[in-house]
């Protein structure tokens, strides 16, 4: 006489994983269509292979930005601690002023928007909103441009600004490999 056979149950993974509030960045990625392949070191920024990758759409760059607000919200004191490294080395530990908004890197990812098909260009920000070109990127190269990009014009040192120059050495300090 023949067994019964078990029944399967289907589980969502992804609604699983989103009752469960203390997922990394990390899971996140590896639960969200088309991202779970993406390496990661020790650092904050993903692991640029030498990869193309599709054309940058919209339905991709909303995917990445769940992505690295995740990584902004979790990984706040480190990208604190970094801007306050650099303004102790910079400033020969006179203990400066830093003001960090990382809201406001936050607003800047979810302004996310196409902008270009420039090759030379992979992204830039104006303060407002994060721009990213239409060209073929990697899905790290995506999440790594989106961040970096949210990273610039964060933060002030004793009242000022912070020079591009400076925001790179602070974005390199966190992982990010710069090929400029």
């Amino acid at each position: 006489m023949p067994r019964p056979r078990k029944k399967r149950i289907k589980t969502n993974r992804l609604k699983s994983k989103q009752n469960n509030k203390k997922s990394s960045y990390k899971q996140i990625a590896n639960i969200t269509k088309g991202f779970s392949k993406l390496h990661w070191g020790k650092c904050l920024f993903p692991d640029y292979r030498e990869l193309s990758g599709p054309k940058v759409s919209r339905k991709r760059i909303n995917r990445a930005k769940i992505i690295v607000k995740y990584i902004l919200e979790q990984e706040s004191n480190r990208i604190i601690k970094a801007f306050e490294n650099f303004a102790k080395k910079k400033y020969y530990n006179q203990n400066p002023t830093i003001i960090v908004d990382l809201k406001s890197a936050v607003s800047m990812v979810e302004n996310t928007t196409l902008y270009t098909d420039d090759e030379c260009l992979y992204g830039y920000s104006d303060g407002y909103s994060v721009y990213v070109s239409a060209i073929k990127m990697s899905n790290e190269a995506l999440v790594g441009t989106i961040l970096h990009e949210s990273l610039h014009n964060i933060g002030t040192i004793n009242g000022k600004d912070i020079c591009e120059k400076d925001e790179h050495t602070i974005m390199k300090s966190l992982g990010e490999q710069l090929d400029y």
